[in-house]
């Protein structure tokens, strides 16, 4: 059964007894703070205090700081000139470079993966994440849904065995999901939609049908472009 603590417990790993090596501890950090953020589930604009948050993750600050600035470079946090560590605003994300940029590597990845002469692809990760998926559309776990939504992608670009594309995807998925509110009938035949044309991806991939793959994946991610962040944003600034 999938409960929203029951994925971020799984996300903290336990508590090692006397010293944790710094490089662990932050990469732990940098892990989970990543999740959350993709995921929408820290609000715009927060602040992460360094005291609450080290408490809250069981690490050292300065374990914590190095995670923060990892993800000030991925672009999920922002550093102000004032000092602290913030949840970037939407007016504070390029929404429409970052769509487009995920087009550019996902289709390249797929065109890497599947090349003429290319060793065939085990798909069965993919497979199993559109499982889970499933298990938490049922359940109504959204938040859950949009991990398992983004770990789809990121296991599909990283068939291309490129890890330059990898860190660069780590950059563009970012902030996407929550960021249009409707109501949760839309919501679940959006989430309806996407598993759908996930498995159609993955009908096509193993069909040999490359270019129906790279079209629909073309169409997939363009739809959700088209639902953020425009509209989102105009509706929080009235707010």
């Amino acid at each position: 059964m999938y409960t929203e603590s029951g994925i971020l417990d799984q996300m903290i790993t336990e508590k090692k007894p006397q010293r944790l090596v710094l490089l662990n501890a932050s990469e732990k950090c940098y892990s989970v703070l990543r999740k959350m953020l993709v995921c929408g589930q820290i609000p715009v604009g927060s602040r992460l205090a360094e005291v609450e948050w080290s408490q809250r993750l069981g690490a050292q600050r300065a374990a914590l700081r190095e995670a923060m600035v990892l993800l000030t470079h991925d672009g999920l946090l922002i550093r102000h000139a004032t000092g602290g560590f913030f949840v970037p605003t939407p007016e504070e994300v390029h929404y429409d470079s970052l769509w487009d940029a995920r087009v550019v590597l996902e289709l390249g990845a797929l065109e890497l993966a599947f090349a003429p002469g290319t060793a065939p692809k085990d798909l069965s990760p993919l497979k199993k994440i559109c499982g889970t998926m499933e298990d938490l559309h049922h359940s109504g776990l959204t938040m859950g849904f949009y991990e398992s939504d983004f770990m789809f992608h990121q296991t599909l670009l990283e068939l291309s065995g490129n890890e330059i594309l990898a860190k660069m995807f780590s950059h563009s998925a970012q902030h996407f999901y929550p960021l249009a509110p409707v109501t949760e009938d839309v919501l679940k035949q959006k989430e309806a939609t996407v598993i759908r044309e996930h498995y159609e991806i993955i009908a096509n991939l193993e069909a040999g049908k490359i270019k129906a793959a790279s079209e629909l994946l073309r169409v997939h991610i363009a739809r959700n472009k088209a639902l953020t962040p425009k509209q989102s944003v105009g509706n929080r600034r009235k707010s």
